[in-house]
């Protein structure tokens, strides 16, 4: 079931995907834990699949879901690299 709600609060007021942001740190920091060229062309791969994914059905989906609401959200709030205002 779809979210009815845009959802503002923690963590989402730093950035608007902190998951994105979170797992591809974790794969970053796998592919410097291990040193390995393979961990890096996949750590390299899964941000640009998911931004994608993200940029072009994601935000038109929730543009359409939750109209002015959503676009003053996306207006204030960063992409992927958070800010802490607070």
């Amino acid at each position: 079931m779809a979210t009815q709600k845009l959802v503002v609060k923690r963590p989402y007021t730093y950035c608007r995907n902190p998951m994105a942001l979170g797992t591809t740190a974790f794969y970053f920091g796998i592919t410097i834990w291990t040193g390995s060229l393979s961990a890096l062309g996949l750590s390299l791969i899964y941000p640009v699949v998911i931004l994608i994914y993200i940029k072009l059905i994601e935000e038109k989906e929730l543009e359409q879901r939750f109209g002015l609401e959503y676009l003053e959200y996306k207006r204030r709030t960063p992409f992927l690299i958070p800010h802490f205002r607070d």
